[in-house]
């Protein structure tokens, strides 16, 4: 990918050129619109799901289908976004909004049982996070290539103790995993921070490879933001 990177295909429809540090800005104002079109959606399905529904039987199906559905479409326009970045002759701008919305739609449940303040609480703090591995990313002048590795060791680990769990069914082994993985997302994310930024650095950029190094980041923060309301949740309790 870092190869993709160094020679992005310039025959991408719509290429627009950037220096280093405006692009460097780009990638973070399209993270943002993308989180902005995910709890728009996230609140407005929720809203509609709670005050048009009749019934609770009408609620569930209509919920499960909406969840089943949008997951699976969320799979597939995973594949379909790495697909046309890595192909270079289309811009992944629709896909990558078709993306957020169905975020949104899948993360409506959320709106649905958790009390707002919890939500509020925990995308502060994911936020705040966000600022601080952000820059350490930018301001650390060494190699943060060992952070991937450690990140994805901490997977790896993770996985086998999970396989493992199921069997001895361990509630501190549980917690381990918990914080492993949610350390190596950190790990990970503060990597993809730095190598986005040496990427910025490298010289001009396509108006595509903004947008795919936004989406990461974007993925980033969704999963951070989740793992912390999990971790808020299990602290106060506070559900609908």
């Amino acid at each position: 990918m870092n190869q993709f990177y160094e020679t992005p295909n310039q025959e991408v429809v719509g290429v627009k050129k950037s220096s280093g540090t405006l692009s460097f800005a780009k990638i973070f104002f399209y993270m943002f619109i993308g989180l902005a079109l995910t709890t728009g959606v996230a609140f407005g399905v929720g809203a509609i799901l709670v005050y048009k529904c009749p019934d609770v039987q009408t609620f569930r199906n209509v919920y499960l289908g909406l969840m089943i559905g949008s997951g699976i479409a969320l799979i597939l326009m995973t594949f379909i976004i790495n697909l046309v970045f890595l192909r270079g002759k289309h811009s992944i701008l629709v896909p990558a909004i078709i993306y957020c919305l169905l975020m949104g739609t899948l993360l409506s449940s959320f709106t649905i049982f958790i009390d707002w303040r919890l939500l509020g609480m925990a995308f502060g703090i994911t936020s705040g996070v966000f600022l601080l591995m952000t820059l350490l990313a930018v301001f650390t002048k060494g190699n943060m290539s060992p952070l991937a590795m450690l990140g994805i060791g901490l997977l790896m680990g993770s996985g086998i103790l999970i396989l493992v769990n199921l069997l001895v069914r361990s509630s501190t082994l549980y917690w381990v995993i918990s914080f492993a993985v949610f350390a190596a997302m950190i790990f990970i994310t503060i990597f993809d921070i730095w190598n986005i930024k040496k990427i910025t650095e490298r010289g001009e950029m396509s108006t595509n490879l903004e947008l795919y190094c936004a989406f990461t980041l974007y993925v980033d923060f969704i999963y951070i933001l989740i793992r912390v309301i999990y971790f808020l949740l299990l602290i106060y309790g506070k559900s609908k």
